[in-house]
């Protein structure tokens, strides 16, 4: 009876881990998005336009805390294409280092809201700076240098007391 409880217990355990590893349907949409939008490049292992799992499937470069995407680390992977336009559904992402790739256009108004960490550097973003991140508070680390951006900066930054590099 024991070996059966403890078989059992062991299933129960397995079938629970699995469970937990399926990513949140929306952060699967905007990381979807954000590969259709880089034209999906084959460096990027485990990746999909078509759904899939990140955070069961160790995706290159996501990080996962439960179903939610925390962080997003693909700097120097040559991606080139644009932002998209679902990042404000990554809910969970605290992290996001996209820096030195070949990204353009314009950096989307609607950004994850809850960063702490954002580095776009080193691609080739023009316009202007979105006005959304003057209401990220939590965002600790801002880096946009080496872009084609261009406005004055004025009060954008005034909301962002947490901001201890820029």
């Amino acid at each position: 009876m024991t070996a059966l409880a403890a078989a059992l217990t062991g299933l129960l355990l397995a079938l629970a881990a699995v469970a937990e590893a399926d990513t949140d349907a929306a952060d699967v949409a905007a990381l979807g998005n954000l590969y259709t939008s880089w034209n999906g490049p084959s460096q990027l292992t485990g990746w999909s336009a078509g759904g899939g799992d990140p955070c069961g499937a160790a995706w290159m470069g996501v990080s996962c805390v439960g179903s939610a995407v925390t962080s997003l680390k693909l700097s120097s992977m040559g991606l080139n294409g644009t932002l998209g336009y679902q990042l404000s559904n990554l809910q969970a992402l605290k992290t996001m280092d996209l820096s030195s790739n070949n990204l353009h256009d314009s950096i989307p108004y609607q950004l994850p809201p809850n960063l702490t960490y954002l580095n776009l550097a080193g691609n080739t973003f023009s316009g202007n700076i979105p006005f959304s991140i003057s209401n990220m508070v939590s965002l600790d680390y801002l880096n946009l240098s080496h872009n084609l951006l261009f406005q004055e900066i004025g009060e954008l930054f005034g909301n962002l007391n947490s901001l201890s590099e820029l």
